[in-house]
């Protein structure tokens, strides 16, 4: 037997579901991943100076990033994004690829059907 301490991953959220507003987003991803942040202002800012433009950026915007936090509010939902993307990686069949793209697809279902989307 191992002296290492089996860690699953904790499936309970590291932060509340957020509000779907630009405020309460950029506190979530800052609190997840604080190295993101930089990312989601980069992307804010570019939603912003389109806000003139053809669709709805800022919709986009937010769905994106709820999207992401949903991701990686729970260790075990990013966990488990983690190893599938390592068996996307090392599939080495097509068959294999297909398997692992099937389970992640209904992953990210699962984790899109939770979310309260804006209008």
């Amino acid at each position: 037997m191992s002296d290492q301490q089996f860690n699953p991953p904790v499936s309970e959220p590291l932060v509340p579901r957020p509000p779907v507003t630009v405020e309460a987003l950029r506190e979530a991803v800052d609190r997840l991943d604080p190295e993101q942040t930089a990312k989601f202002d980069k992307e804010f800012s570019e939603v912003e100076a389109a806000a003139g433009g053809f669709g709805n950026p800022l919709r986009s915007f937010l769905r994106s990033w709820s999207f992401w936090v949903e991701l990686y509010r729970v260790p075990a939902t990013a966990a488990r994004i983690h190893e599938l993307e390592l068996e996307l990686a090392e599939a080495r069949s097509g068959e294999e690829s297909r398997m692992a793209a099937t389970r992640m697809s209904v992953l990210l279902d699962e984790v899109s059907a939770a979310l309260p989307w804006p209008p």
